[in-house]
């Protein structure tokens, strides 16, 4: 691989907006591997064709949603999506709607409770929930709004109003909220099947693209940058003890004492550190 340092930097940069000391730690220990991971990362942000407004937007989602909580990414996504024209209200469209993700923990949890002589699908479904959307939702999540309502009654009228107060106030097309969650519901931290079909299909009937839903899809990839910023800074900070000096028995001078952790780093490299040419089985494969 063709190792090119400054488009290395200039395709961190344009993602994350710097080039950590965590990228400069890799590209000093491994240049070829930096160079493919920063054209995967730029693969995965420019996916499709989605404005600069709405890609920060749904970075933003994946980053602030409660499954995943990255305050870093969360600076640096409102900071670029406000750069790139993006409204304060637009903002807090996606933070306020990510506030219901909490709610996967019913739609899952629920149908694992016992319901008594009277299965589910026998309660009526609450008025609060009557249309096209909520029509879909009950496809997907058959008897959900009736027995949360049945069973937490004064809960649910609240879940209902939050929602209706975020629908009333938002700003974002529907498409651009539905496939927020999405993102967030894709983040490799929740991997919300159910969901995410769900708002998939809703942002599809909202008039999105299936070309914009795969770019959505695409920005739950560029936070693996994370293991790379976090690890190798750390690799970097480390400083091996400093050798002892013990007296030389055979004489006044002394020696250094060398750590059976320093002596073992001086044997020949193993398999798994060697250089890529000296491995076995170097084709390209996972």
């Amino acid at each position: 691989m063709t190792v090119d340092l400054d488009r290395t930097r200039e395709r961190v940069e344009n993602i994350f907006g710097s080039f950590s000391s965590g990228w400069e730690a890799l590209l000093r220990e491994d240049p070829d591997f930096a160079t493919a991971f920063a054209t995967y990362l730029d693969a995965t942000y420019h996916a499709g064709t989605l404005e600069p407004r709405i890609r920060e937007l749904l970075l933003l989602a994946h980053d602030a949603t409660i499954t995943v909580l990255d305050p870093d990414g969360v600076r640096l996504r409102v900071r670029r999506a406000l750069d790139a024209g993006a409204t304060k209200r637009e903002v807090l469209d996606v933070l306020e709607t990510l506030t219901l993700i909490t709610i996967h923990s019913l739609t899952t949890g629920l149908p694992m409770v016992p319901r008594g002589d009277a299965g589910h699908a026998d309660l009526p479904r609450p008025a609060q929930v009557v249309g096209r959307y909520w029509d879909d939702f009950e496809s997907h999540f058959p008897g959900f709004h009736a027995q949360m309502a049945a069973a937490t009654p004064q809960l649910f009228d609240a879940y209902r109003d939050l929602g209706q107060t975020i629908a009333c106030s938002a700003a974002l097309e529907p498409k651009w909220r539905e496939l927020a969650i999405v993102v967030a519901d894709l983040s490799t931290s929740h991997l919300f099947r159910d969901g995410a079909a769900f708002h998939v299909q809703t942002a599809l009937r909202y008039g999105a693209t299936p070309q914009e839903v795969v770019a959505a899809m695409t920005l739950a990839l560029p936070c693996a940058v994370r293991t790379i910023e976090i690890g190798l800074a750390a690799l970097d900070e480390y400083n091996p003890v400093e050798e002892t000096r013990v007296p030389d028995t055979r004489g006044s001078k002394h020696t250094p004492a060398i750590s059976a952790r320093h002596r073992s780093s001086r044997r020949s490299p193993s398999p798994a550190t060697a250089a890529p040419h000296e491995r076995n089985g170097c084709d390209g494969t996972y």
